[in-house]
């Protein structure tokens, strides 16, 4: 039997916001440190990072969370037809270009041939914008989820396998087929899903604290928080805590959603073909500065610390007594009690591990009858209300813990 196409489950030409994973072949820890053979393979999490980066720049897939473990990992991406639909043929043209380059020029570097990107031309971008068929194609694909996770997962797969080989031979495949997704629908689901990606290095016991493990969006954005304090005086730079950059950071778009009039789309001019990809990256890190929840970057770590809390308390029953009487007012204003919400946390895999929503009738269903402000954006071309995520159709598979 065929499997779901993409399409069955989102529309390219809508705005969603979708909860994405993909496991590592036999769940090896081919992303973190194998104690049976003693390798760590921990720095091609960086490799993450930098494609992401890149990726960001050029096309119009927003990423608002992640978290990348040993074996998995999970993204929250929101795309953005709407915004590549105000882009020139031009700026569509360079975008796809920059890539996917046409051009490498190799040298030798220590002895070995290696191939560099050569930026693209004018000649470049002029042929791509003479075929019209082939620039509609282009501007479905720089929103599209899956060609965005083909590249993210290819160049991974590439590199590893490019770092492991001995004698011309590959040791085989890095991902576990395809990745798997859910569409949310609903705002609790939404900032469900966040701090269920968030916690997950957490959960995982690979950490005790939000700082403690670098790989996932809090951290980038706790960090960018923590250096601002230092930079406006509220706390003074020490060897413990250094004023650090981190510029991947940069990639994430805000937590708050804030209604404007601004134009829809990047908050820069599109670059010119001319222009280095150094002095692009610098002009514009992601395709807008769009929030995705209803309450701001400080309440959201404080949400993720109490739930911390929760979970600690769960491991330790010794202290749930002191934790149960507590209720966070943004979990209260999402319609969820504290028994609900340690319930989701503690259980997300097996409540959300389906569609939520079978199908466009299911929006006007649920919890909620009216779209909030940070919903509207992804539902504005859909309908006037939303579904509980805990809908479920059949498809996919749970998302791993």
């Amino acid at each position: 039997m065929a499997r779901p196409s993409r399409g069955s489950k989102i529309s390219p030409d809508e705005i969603n916001i979708v909860h994405v994973w993909s496991q590592v072949v036999q769940q090896m820890p081919l992303l973190g440190s194998d104690p049976t053979t003693g390798q760590d393979f921990s720095h091609r999490k960086d490799w993450f990072l930098d494609i992401m980066a890149h990726q960001s720049m050029f096309m119009a897939i927003e990423i608002l969370r992640f978290a990348i473990m040993d074996n998995h990992v999970h993204f929250l991406l929101r795309t953005r037809p709407d915004i590549v639909r105000d882009w020139s043929d031009e700026e569509v043209a360079w975008n796809y270009l920059n890539l996917c380059p046409q051009n490498k020029r190799r040298r030798k570097v220590n002895g070995k041939w290696q191939y560099e990107v050569v930026d693209p031309t004018q000649e470049d971008v002029d042929e791509i914008v003479g075929d019209r068929k082939k620039l509609k194609k282009l501007r479905k694909k720089l929103s599209s989820l899956s060609f965005w996770m083909q590249l993210l997962k290819q160049k991974v797969a590439r590199r590893a396998n490019a770092e492991v080989q001995k004698d011309d031979v590959c040791k085989g495949a890095f991902w576990k087929g395809r990745f798997e997704m859910t569409v949310i629908h609903s705002r609790e689901y939404l900032l469900t899903c966040a701090v269920y990606i968030d916690l997950n290095p957490f959960k995982a016991r690979m950490t005790d604290s939000i700082e403690g493990y670098k790989y996932t969006s809090m951290h980038m954005q706790y960090r960018d928080m923590f250096n601002r304090m230092l930079m406006e005086g509220d706390l003074v730079p020490t060897e413990q805590n250094p004023l650090g950059e981190f510029p991947e950071s940069r990639m994430l778009n805000p937590i708050e959603f804030v209604e404007d009039n601004s134009p829809k789309g990047a908050q820069s001019q599109p670059a010119k073909p001319a222009e280095s990809r150094e002095a692009f990256k610098r002009r514009r890190a992601r395709c807008s500065d769009d929030g995705f929840l209803e309450i701001n970057a400080k309440e959201y770590l404080e949400v993720l610390k109490w739930s911390m809390e929760q979970l600690a308390a769960q491991w330790h029953e010794n202290q749930e007594g002191k934790i149960l009487g507590l209720e966070h007012a943004v979990v209260r204003s999402h319609g969820m009690s504290l028994e609900v919400w340690k319930d989701r946390v503690t259980n997300f895999r097996r409540l959300f591990k389906h569609e939520a929503g079978e199908s466009r009738r299911k929006l006007f269903e649920g919890f909620c009858t009216e779209p909030t402000a940070a919903m509207f954006l992804a539902l504005r071309d859909v309908g006037t209300g939303v579904s509980s995520g805990s809908e479920a159709a059949d498809f996919g598979q749970g998302p791993p813990s």
